[in-house]
């Protein structure tokens, strides 16, 4: 494929895979001169990297957009208030207050509303008894959405508008480089989503709910409460990633099983290979290509010097078809069973939601492959995202 620096050429966007893998096993820690920063590919050096919390930072990255001299006071005050955004202590106060919310009994909690909202989806698609749907409008979008809207305590009815604010949002927080105007985009929709939470925050100061703004407006953690602005922001960046990522590995997901008709006959006869299959997808083909870090402290790492103020591009996509870690990794195979992959990532920032997406998907893929037996795709073409550190499809159009 030969290597370029430019990492939302459409060669790259359409085989990453192929792209990172070369870089992988040429140069696993590479500098990528237009992009600004190293690449690091290779599985056991990823690792290393997302627990290095020594030298590396997600509040780099955040204080790189807030000091920059764009015109952008929004983003730069809310992005500093994510927990995605935040180093230790920080992160470790903020993640303490937002995992009580997310712990294992409220996730197992979800499952028979996770249940009734796949049927639902499927109903309304079967009550249509339409010749091809447009799978991520009408399942891998809806469904995530949903789940973490009944959670936050939101109003379902306004689910089109959060999609399109949290579409605005990606084209800066996913680095969509070639999208027009994408900073101001990005600054207009989440001064208009701010405006939405707070005032739902403001009704559950004055009315409680059981709900988790409710929870957010009253937690307590070390003697840690969140002032307003904190929620909103906490509320906004749940939201986002509540769903975002969801889609993508729904979407991802169910275009591999069609694209390995065997291994989807396996999970349609087996439903209870879903957690392998879910585990798979996300090894082989899951929503989040890369992640980024800055550094904060310098160091050497396989003979380059990383200095600091640089950043890194950690390939989750290149360590999860690492041959030193997975036999044969370029094949699709629910019954692997592994869940040594870093397709949440690892270390003191994996997903705070990863229970909840593995839950969703897990309950999903059976759901839509016994549904629809006959499914197929329209058109093997896909259009990705076009971004250098998520994966997706634009749509997928099946026959059903």
């Amino acid at each position: 494929m030969g290597v370029t620096d430019n990492l939302t050429d459409p060669a790259v966007i359409a085989r990453p895979y192929e792209y990172f893998g070369e870089i992988r096993e040429s140069e696993p820690v590479y500098w990528n001169e237009k992009w600004g920063g190293w690449i690091v590919t290779r599985y056991d050096d990823v690792r290393h990297c997302l627990q290095d919390d020594e030298h590396l930072s997600v509040q780099v990255e955040a204080d790189r957009l807030r000091d920059s001299s764009l015109d952008i006071p929004v983003m730069k005050s809310m992005f500093p208030k994510w927990v995605f955004y935040l180093d230790p202590p920080d992160h470790t106060k903020l993640r303490r207050v937002i995992g009580e919310a997310f712990n294992p009994a409220m996730v197992k909690e979800q499952r028979s509303k996770v249940e009734t909202a796949t049927q639902t989806l499927i109903d309304d698609i079967e009550r249509r008894d339409p010749e091809e749907i447009e799978l991520i409008e009408e399942f891998a979008y809806p469904l995530p959405v949903r789940i973490i809207t009944r959670i936050l305590g939101l109003p379902l009815d306004d689910k089109q508008q959060l999609g399109e604010w949290s579409s605005d949002i990606a084209l800066t927080l996913f680095h969509h480089y070639n999208a027009e105007n994408r900073h101001q985009r990005t600054e207009e929709s989440i001064e208009e989503f701010a405006a939405y939470v707070r005032e739902v925050v403001q009704r559950r100061e004055e009315a409680p709910r059981e709900d988790l703004i409710t929870y957010l407006n009253e937690a307590e953690a070390d003697g840690m409460t969140l002032d307003q602005d904190e929620v909103v922001a906490t509320v906004v960046g749940l939201l986002f990633a509540g769903h975002e990522t969801t889609t993508k590995l729904l979407a991802n997901g169910t275009l591999e099983l069609l694209r390995h008709p065997d291994q989807l006959d396996m999970l349609r006869e087996d439903p209870s290979l879903a957690p392998s299959a879910v585990e798979e997808i996300l090894r082989y083909h899951g929503p989040s290509k890369s992640l980024t870090r800055g550094v904060k402290e310098g160091f050497e790492f396989h003979g380059k010097q990383i200095e600091a103020g640089e950043r890194v591009l950690l390939s989750l996509a290149a360590a999860n078809r690492d041959p030193r870690k997975f036999e044969s990794p370029d094949v699709f195979d629910i019954t692997r069973g592994t869940m040594e992959h870093v397709g949440f990532g690892h270390g003191t920032h994996h997903c705070l939601g990863a229970p909840l997406a593995r839950l969703e998907a897990r309950v999903a893929f059976p759901a839509l492959v016994n549904a629809f037996p006959e499914m197929e795709l329209v058109d093997d073409e896909v259009q990705w995202t076009q971004s250098p550190l998520v994966r997706g499809p634009g749509e997928l159009r099946l026959r059903v």
